[in-house]
């Protein structure tokens, strides 16, 4: 009889290995993180955007009970902690330390980021 983990060890892994940058940096004075990945493509994601957007169980709670902010104008990262090779885990200037970012979930919030940027010049002409 097969153990059932022994079904999820033989899983691939679940994010794509091809999300871990090779590097990854604090631009601007910590307001954002910079990566650049193997396939020579880069990436920034504000600092702001990653606070905002923490899915540790302190902001979760915090946005369901509607106490949340709606922005973090001053955010900052002062430290950036890998986890494995999947993730990292961000201080903030602010003093909240709780969330685990995974690299699949930065590289999609840079990209957000990214097309957001591109967006705004459109939408003032």
């Amino acid at each position: 009889m097969q153990h059932p983990l022994e079904n999820i060890a033989a899983q691939q892994p679940p994010f794509d290995p091809a999300d871990a940058p090779v590097e990854a940096v604090l631009g601007r004075g910590g307001r954002e993180l910079r990566m650049s990945f193997a396939d020579g493509s880069t990436a920034a994601a504000p600092a702001e955007t990653l606070r905002l957007r923490c899915r540790c169980a302190w902001c979760t709670r915090a946005r369901v009970d509607a106490r949340f902010p709606a922005a973090f104008a001053d955010a900052a990262i002062v430290a950036v902690e890998p986890m494995g090779g999947y993730a990292v885990h961000l201080v903030f200037a602010d003093g909240h330390d709780r969330g685990i970012f995974p690299w699949s979930y930065l590289r999609s919030l840079a990209r957000e980021a990214s097309a957001a940027a591109h967006a705004e010049p459109a939408q003032a002409a």
